[in-house]
């Protein structure tokens, strides 16, 4: 990953180690990230994202426990060749936790659901 595919939104409410994550998972469950991958060092993924080193330190450390990744010293950190079971239903119940959590700082600012739905519809339509 030569040029940066993840993002940090300092906006949302979610930590950026968190974001980090969901993004890496999310690459690697989508086959855009493939068993092998190499991916950036920790400093120069923190450089990418304008994050401290530890924030990316931590989101490679978790996924790693988890079974996603696996680091191999000065060799680099890896998508690992065996991927963890994917629990469909709690994949289902994070992803509506996290549209709950949204919809609601949506409202908290002042948008009404028809608004948000609306919204959600034409960003998703594409």
């Amino acid at each position: 990953m030569k040029q940066p595919i993840l993002a940090v939104n300092p906006d949302v409410e979610i930590s950026p180690y968190q974001q980090i994550e969901e993004q890496i998972r999310g690459l690697i469950q989508s086959g855009d990230l493939a068993p092998g991958t190499l991916l950036p060092t920790v400093r120069q993924l923190a450089d990418d994202l304008n994050v401290a080193p530890n924030t990316v330190a931590r989101a490679y450390a978790d996924l790693q426990n988890e079974g996603w990744l696996i680091s191999e010293g000065r060799r680099g950190t890896h998508v690992t060749s065996t991927l963890p079971d994917v629990d469909r239903h709690k994949r289902r119940q994070t992803l509506r936790s996290s549209i709950e959590q949204f919809v609601s700082t949506l409202i908290g600012r002042g948008y009404s659901r028809a608004e948000i739905e609306a919204e959600l519809r034409r960003s998703t339509a594409s």
